[in-house]
């Protein structure tokens, strides 16, 4: 009876082992949407979302994450992170030459009206790239710190994210303006990128304190030049603006971009109570900036990017789900001692952020592939068994270190035996039974003809003797 309990016991395991073990149904109660938590629709959604966690990398809503797309001016934050790679005095004096200024001439883009042999600092060159989003700022800061050659300058851009791990960006250019002559993004000449990357990009750049100041002001006042009086600069990004109606209070940097093929483009970031949550809206529509009379005619990317960050701070919460103490899985113990399982729970204490709706019951653990249902005695507590992720639904809460719970003895004489019983029972046994049977069956046969030889033999020495006797007498 034991060892058919143990059989039963193996085999749910080892199907278990190819699925996930549940715990609770999650049927009901938080809604996910394959990559994420189901935020409710709204009259402004934008084709590409994507809203993550930047302490834990957790994402928490994605759409269409890994579709490309053409980054617009959000391809600054890279020319903005590579200068900074290559200067760190934002006092360096810079001229701005003519063919940098005048490369964008015809295009309508955003520009913050530098003039041909102008001289200012890196720092305001900086500030021109982030608040007024300009296309002259990105050409002059390429072309300065590309050597002056500005294809220089972009192949550092295209190896600066390749570094960061991005696998589905380029840069044809510094300051993300479309190749209107190509279709799609399989060109050279087309800048491309994912929501997924941008992340990456856009994580990095939040760590640099220059970038993160810089991109979260709103007005900037730049001196004047040897060629211009003081000028006033203006963020794109109305999240950082009090007055308008796009307004999110805490709302931190960081870029804005525009162009046909991209749609409306902004990523925000903010951080309160301790959490840090970054939200990229991309191919939204757009219409009125800052004085929207409706939502119809609203920046979707605006509104979409405060919508998942008030979401976010509202149902997303570190929670430590379980501690080193709480079963999440059994496996079965080979031969051992008082014991035919042992529980399996985790190495440390179980944090993750999550919905705060959701508790350490709601979750099911996935085992890996070829997980080995029993294990052989003896197993030791705090023994490494396995790795696990825990599952809401079809998102990923955490990866697990599981570990024995307990220590279980083997049964040496138990295992003996099956030892035993296992050769006795093999179709092998028979065989190399047989063939020893035989061989003493032979060496037996031998012995006992040996033995027979050798009485004859010795008759025979006894008769010629007898004879010789009688010879004598």
């Amino acid at each position: 009876m034991k060892k058919l309990l143990i059989l039963i016991f193996c085999s749910i395991l080892s199907i278990s082992s190819l699925s996930t073990v549940a715990f609770a149904a999650g049927d009901e109660g938080v809604k996910t949407n394959g990559t994420g938590y189901y935020i409710e629709e709204t009259t402004f959604d934008t084709e590409i979302a994507l809203l993550v966690n930047a302490d834990t990398d957790t994402v928490v809503y994605s759409k269409n994450a890994d579709k490309i797309t053409a980054p617009a001016s959000l391809t600054k934050i890279v020319t903005a992170l590579v200068a900074l790679d290559e200067c760190d005095d934002l006092q360096k004096k810079i001229t701005c030459s003519y063919d940098a200024v005048h490369s964008l001439d015809g295009t309508g883009s955003s520009v913050a009206g530098l003039i041909a042999d102008e001289t200012t600092t890196f720092e305001m060159l900086l500030y021109c790239l982030f608040l007024p989003s300009a296309n002259d700022a990105a050409a002059v800061l390429a072309e300065h710190f590309g050597g002056g050659d500005t294809q220089n300058f972009v192949n550092k851009m295209n190896d600066y994210v390749a570094a960061l791990g991005c696998k589905d960006t380029y840069f044809a250019n510094p300051h993300g303006l479309d190749d209107e002559s190509v279709v799609g993004f399989d060109s050279e000449t087309q800048n491309r990128t994912t929501a997924n990357d941008m992340y990456i990009i856009a994580k990095k750049a939040l760590q640099n304190d220059t970038i993160k100041f810089m991109s979260s002001k709103y007005g900037k006042t730049m001196p004047a030049t040897n060629k211009s009086d003081v000028r006033y600069l203006y963020n794109t990004n109305p999240l950082l603006n009090d007055v308008s109606p796009y307004y999110y209070e805490g709302a931190i940097g960081l870029k804005t971009g525009t162009t046909d093929k991209a749609g409306c483009c902004l990523i925000s970031s903010a951080t309160k109570d301790g959490y840090t949550f970054i939200s990229i809206a991309m191919k939204g529509t757009y219409d009125y900036y800052y004085e929207p009379a409706n939502l119809d005619e609203a920046n979707t990317a605006f509104l979409m990017c405060r919508h998942m960050l008030r979401w976010a701070f509202s149902n997303v919460k570190m929670k430590t789900l379980a501690d080193e103490s709480y079963v999440l899985a059994e496996a079965g113990v080979k031969y051992g001692r008082g014991s035919d399982y042992v529980g399996l729970v985790p190495a440390k204490p179980i944090n993750a952020v999550v919905h705060k709706d959701i508790v350490i019951d709601d979750l099911k653990v996935k085992l890996p592939d070829g997980f080995v249902a029993e294990l052989d005695a003896p197993v030791e507590k705090g023994q490494i068994v396995t790795t696990a992720s825990l599952m809401y639904n079809d998102v990923k809460i955490a990866d697990v270190e599981l570990v024995a719970v307990q220590t279980v003895k083997k049964n040496y004489l138990w295992a003996a035996f099956n030892w035993v019983e296992s050769i006795a029972s093999s179709k092998y046994f028979f065989v190399v039974l047989t063939i020893i049977v035989v061989v003493i069956l032979v060496l037996l046969r031998g012995t006992k003809n040996k033995r027979k030889k050798k009485k004859r033999l010795k008759s025979q020495i006894n008769v010629v003797k007898d004879y010789s006797n009688l010879a004598h007498k």
